[in-house]
């Protein structure tokens, strides 16, 4: 071993874990703690879609440095951009069960036909836009366009030079790697020369793969290169400078082959690289870590007993600044196995049992999950983008957009292996800045874990505010009129607040107002924090889809007819009677029955602020402090169609009797004592207490009140009357309010003698709208992104006769569509589907990653081409 050194796996572990042991920490696994990353793939259905269709998709969030699947972060968010990076929906997929599964329906009216389904946590900004998920879409307008825009590979073009390890050495072979760019982000396929300034040629070159290539040749002392491009599909030729090269460094020198990789170390001149250390990690895991023998040319490294993976190579200084770098790709044992087994006929309308078998690498039963879909190969492309092995494996871990990064995994591309050494020399890896990690500087994350919802912001004084107030004895109060949910948080002494803790989906209405001492107050005006999301930088671009596909998919849509809702078409319709509300059910019981009514016009007529104030005004009704009565009797209130149990209501079902014999007068003044015995009521029964706990509590506060000597200057009145949380709502959220009548209340149950106030709360955009135009600073109305609403696949079913000879036509393009396959002990798992009536001709696919970190992927052609 004069030449060299060849190390093993076992080796290269095993010194990393004594260097563990003696230095008692390994810096890498120190920054794992301190920033553990994420990384996200997005499984869809397909990647071709009409415009009008559903994205179905399921988001794998899993370790950055394991694989293993993560559900720490609560929510992932899936966009739809288009290429220029305008942003067209964006959605919110709360974790149920350990999965993130979703939809992304597409507008009708999509005219452009090329967009990017981006994923992300907002965990992930503390890594930026260059390590999120992206990936390409195909949709085509519905209706075929009179023009279509046809892309050029001709026009400007930008080639970039990058020698290997960072810099070109006089007098040494030196590697350079190169990529080619058109305007429009997409490759472009060039040849080149490069000669000196003398005009010699050096070297020339034909890019392989996506616009990349590499060349090499040897620079000399005081020359200047330039490399002279021109595309593959022609056009004028460009020039472009070669990096000037750098005498007084030490560069890598990477020569990867099928069985190993060889590193060695280059210089200008005869060179004693004293104290330099040599560095190789995978994801964060510290693989070797020593300083360089001058004695050994070359280490070798063998491919066999290395993990799978990218593994970085770096060439420190004595004192742990970064000379060179050099990127290396190793494919080993990161996938499962899987096999598929199919059984039924492929008749139309037949079903089709698909039975799934997925092991490890040691062939064990793997545990966990996968997504499976079912597409018409005929109306759907096959998969051309970014599946699951190269997202996690390559493109979570390089800075920028890779172009078609399945390319370089194909098992039948004999040129994927020097393709992929070509891309690592242009691209690289940063999630961790390790020369900092080694010197114990460790990178934190600003951004925390998402756990629920949050509503922050801060409260400002008004003109009218006095300046002798704290904010902090202000708490502001979050409603939701259509639910009924109430919370509250302290403001801080800035005029801060978060609210947290609540999950809710999309389109609820959130209505703030800061209170003091359960009063509102009006001399303060709310500030909401707007949502944040991250920005991309770059975005992949899809190369121009087959157009067969795209026809076939119109094909069947034509032949669903009526089936389909883009065939429907109407006579312009003139309306003419002005709706009652949008958001009001006329059938609706407390509705139907109502003995007067008023409509948000009405009720805006009438000077209130509280839904309280408007019912003091309402004929028949008597306010007296909190306590309600109409004609005498308390009145049962309903909210949205339920209604509200008050303390009454709550102290009835515990005792089985109405416990309203504590005769007290509303506006008498009590003891603090009487009062704290009152409030001992409400928690009682609020807090689902013993009936003899209630019995108790109220004797105790008969007791109070009779025995308590009244105080002068102290006045505390009896507001805990059955009154619910409700009639404080702002008279700006209702859209109507009912009065039902005693003899009109038995759908809801006997003993209401005082009768129904129906209130309906406005929702959505009316109820922005309306605090948008209302005056009131104190009071502010948000509507937040929620988390997407579950919904579910139809795929018909035809397991009888009566249901295969229907006349409706089956033209699906995705036949099947499951976000979650779970595998059984043995790793097995069964899914069936129907055929269509068209002829079977059918891509299947599966990815997911199982408990261990092994990436389940697979793809099959059904029935298999002939």
């Amino acid at each position: 071993m004069e030449g060299g050194g060849i190390l093993s796996a076992a080796a290269l572990f095993l010194l990393g874990t004594l260097q563990a042991l003696h230095a008692q920490k390994n810096p890498f696994l120190e920054q794992i703690r301190n920033f553990p990353q994420e990384k996200i793939h997005v499984t869809t259905d397909r990647d071709a879609y009409i415009a009008g269709d559903t994205v179905w998709l399921r988001a794998h969030c899993v370790d950055a440095a394991t694989l293993e699947p993560l559900t720490a972060s609560r929510y992932v968010y899936v966009e739809l951009r288009t290429t220029d990076n305008l942003l067209v929906r964006r959605i919110k997929i709360l974790q149920r069960g350990g999965v993130y599964a979703g939809y992304l329906p597409l507008p009708a009216t999509l005219a452009q036909d090329e967009y990017v389904l981006c994923a992300y946590t907002l965990y992930m900004r503390n890594l930026g836009g260059d390590y999120l998920f992206s990936k390409p879409l195909s949709v085509n307008p519905y209706r075929q366009p009179e023009k279509r825009r046809r892309r050029t590979a001709a026009g400007p073009f930008d080639v970039a030079f990058f020698p290997e390890g960072g810099y070109l050495i006089d007098g040494q072979p030196c590697r350079v790697g190169f990529k080619a760019l058109g305007k429009d982000g997409l490759s472009r396929q060039v040849t080149g020369t490069v000669r000196d300034d003398r005009g010699r040629t050096v070297a020339r070159f034909a890019s392989r793969h996506a616009g990349m290539g590499s060349f090499e040749f040897t620079p000399r002392p005081g020359r200047r290169y330039t490399a002279e491009c021109v595309q593959t599909s022609g056009g004028k030729a460009r020039r472009f400078d070669l990096p000037e090269a750098n005498d007084l460094t030490f560069v890598l020198r990477v020569e990867p082959n099928d069985t190993s990789f060889v590193v060695s170390v280059r210089s200008a001149k005869k060179w004693r690289p004293q104290g330099l250390k040599l560095l190789v990690h995978r994801c964060g895991t510290q693989c070797y870590y020593k300083e360089w023998n001058p004695q050994h040319a070359s280490l070798t490294f063998l491919r066999d007993e290395l993990p799978g993976g990218l593994y970085q190579i770096l060439l420190l200084s004595p004192t742990g600044e970064a000379y060179s770098e050099r990127l290396v790709f190793n494919r080993r044992d990161e996938e499962a196995e899987v096999t598929m087994r199919q059984e039924g006929t492929l008749q139309q309308r037949s079903k089709v049992t698909l039975h799934f078998e997925v092991h490890d690498t040691k062939r064990r039963p793997a545990q966990g999950d996968f997504a499976v879909a079912v597409t018409d190969r005929k109306a759907a492309a096959p998969v051309a983008t970014a599946g699951i092995y190269s997202t996690l494996m390559l493109s979570s871990e390089l800075r920028g957009v890779i172009e078609d990064p399945d390319w370089y995994f194909a098992p039948d591309n004999a040129q994927g292996d020097e393709g992929l050494d070509e891309l690592l020399l242009t691209q690289g890896w940063r999630r961790y800045d390790v020369p900092k990690l080694l010197r114990d500087e460790y990178k934190e994350p600003y951004y925390p874990l998402e756990a629920g919802q949050e509503i922050a912001g801060r409260i400002e004084r008004t003109t009218m505010f006095s300046k002798k107030k704290k904010l902090d004895r202000y708490t502001m109060r979050l409603l939701v009129p259509q639910s009924g949910y109430a919370t509250s948080a302290p403001i801080a002494e800035d005029g801060s607040f978060a609210l947290n803790g609540f999950d809710f989906p999309d389109s609820t209405t959130f209505v703030l107002r800061p209170t003091v001492r359960g009063r509102t107050i009006t001399d303060a005006r709310i500030l909401i924090t707007p949502d944040s999301f991250p920005e991309y930088r770059t975005l992949p671009r899809l190369r121009q889809p087959d157009p067969t596909y795209v026809a076939q998919a119109r094909r069947y849509i034509e032949q669903r007819g009526t089936a389909d809702m883009r065939n429907i078409v109407i006579d312009t319709v003139v309306v003419t009677a002005k709706p009652w509300d949008d958001d009001i059910d006329e059938n609706a019981p407390e509705h139907r029955l109502a003995a007067r009514s008023w409509n948000a016009e009405q009720i805006k007529e009438v000077s209130a602020g509280t839904i309280l104030d408007f019912i003091e005004k309402m004929p028949g009704m008597q306010v007296m402090g909190r306590r309600v009565l109409y004609r005498g009797h308390k009145p049962a209130f309903m909210v949205d169609g339920r209604l509200e149990e008050t303390v009454g209501m709550l102290s009835e079902k515990q005792d089985g009797r109405e416990v309203n014999s504590l005769d007290y007068d509303s506006g008498k003044a009590i003891s603090a004592g009487a009062l704290r015995a009152l409030v001992a009521i409400g928690n009682i029964a609020r807090n689902g207490g013993s009936a003899s706990d209630l019995r108790q509590a109220a004797a105790d506060y008969r007791e109070k009140v009779q025995n308590d000597e009244w105080k002068r200057g102290m006045q505390y009145f009896d507001d805990f009357d059955n009154v619910p949380d409700c009639l404080y709502y702002p008279i700006e959220q209702v859209a109507r309010i009912d009065l039902i009548d005693r003899n009109q209340t038995t759908y809801w149950g006997t003993n209401l003698k005082g009768g129904i106030i129906a209130i309906t709360m406005k929702k959505g955009k009316a109820l922005a709208e309306a605090y948008a135009a209302a005056p009131s600073p104190d009071v502010s109305v948000v509507t937040p992104l929620g988390y997407q609403t579950p919904a579910e696949f139809y795929s018909p079913t035809y397991d009888t006769e009566e249901k295969r000879r229907t006349n409706t036509p089956d033209y699906r393009t995705t036949l099947y569509w499951n976000p979650v396959v779970k595998l059984d002990d043995l790793g097995q798992a069964t899914v069936e589907f129907y055929t269509t009536d068209a002829p079977a001709d059918y891509d299947i696919s599966i990815e997911g990653v199982s408990r261990s970190g092994k990436i389940i992927r697979k793809q099959q052609r059904f029935p298999p081409a002939p």
